[in-house]
């Protein structure tokens, strides 16, 4: 039995995750234990960098599932790219200012590095794993608030999903590079 076709922007939000993911792992496979602990100032540690990630392609995961139960009957009816939908965030863009992360995805736990990663790694899988099961709905016509950037649709959440992981490992290579 062959494994359906997924729809074009399905695909698109996909590559974008795997892509980010790939970038991860490349990155991941450079640090050290004595890489946990270090920072930038007050900033987050390394390892508090990973657990923020972690905590929020969960919270993506649940927001994507949650837009595809809206849309179930809906079937996608656009084979328009949703990239440009989300390049006014220049969330992966170095040079944008630092944003506080809301009390919602702050670590606290101090998880260890390397715990932290495998759960990055299992919320990336889930939330790829939501969006080819939501291949063909309209998940451009449900929407869910962002607290920083409003309501996005579930193709916007998944893009902004991946340039989150990107801009967080440019904050991650600064780290390691100061």
């Amino acid at each position: 039995m062959s494994t359906p076709a997924l729809h074009p922007r399905i695909h698109e939000v996909i590559t974008a995750l795997e892509d980010a993911q790939r970038e991860t792992e490349a990155l991941l496979a450079t640090l050290t234990a004595a890489d946990e602990a270090r920072r930038l100032g007050d900033g987050w540690t390394v390892a508090q960098v990973l657990e923020h990630m972690a905590i929020v392609e969960s919270g993506a995961g649940r927001v994507v599932g949650t837009i595809a139960k809206q849309v179930a009957d809906q079937p996608e009816s656009s084979d328009e790219p949703v990239a440009p939908s989300v390049l006014r965030f220049k969330v992966a863009d170095p040079t944008v200012r630092k944003v506080a992360a809301p009390e919602m995805v702050q670590p606290v736990q101090g998880t260890p590095m390397a715990e932290s990663a495998e759960q990055m790694r299992a919320a990336r899988a889930r939330l790829i794993a939501a969006f080819a099961a939501a291949s063909g709905r309209a998940l451009g016509q449900a929407h869910f608030p962002h607290p920083l950037f409003g309501p996005l649709d579930g193709y916007q959440w998944g893009h902004l999903a991946a340039q989150h992981q990107l801009r967080h490992l440019v904050q991650i290579r600064t780290i390691l590079a100061s």
